[in-house]
C-alpha cells in the first residue's frame, strides 16, 4: 500500500496482508492509546501487515510480530 502524504489516514483494519503503513496516530481512551503505544504503535512507526483475516490481523512493528483484534487495530490510524 503506498499512500502519498495527501492520502487520508485509515484505520489498521483495513490494512490488507502485505500492506506497508506508518502509523499516523492512534486514537481512543488513555488506557487503548498507552496499551497501543507499549506495543511500538507510535506516531512515525512502519508496520508490515503479515496476515489479516476478518475479525484479527497479523502485525510486524519494530521487529515484534503481534495479532490484534480488528476493534484493536481500528484505533491505530495509518498513512
Amino acid at each position: 500500500m503506498a499512500q502519498g502524504s495527501g492520502m487520508p489516514a485509515m484505520p489498521l483494519s483495513f490494512a490488507r496482508s502485505g500492506d506497508d503503513v506508518t502509523v499516523a496516530r492512534v486514537r481512543g481512551n488513555d488506557a487503548i492509546k498507552r496499551h497501543l503505544e507499549n506495543l511500538g504503535f507510535v506516531e512515525g512507526s512502519r508496520v508490515h501487515v503479515v496476515s489479516a483475516s476478518g475479525s484479527n490481523i497479523i502485525v510486524m512493528v519494530k521487529g515484534a510480530r503481534f495479532g490484534l483484534d480488528a476493534k484493536v487495530a481500528a484505533h491505530v490510524m495509518t498513512a
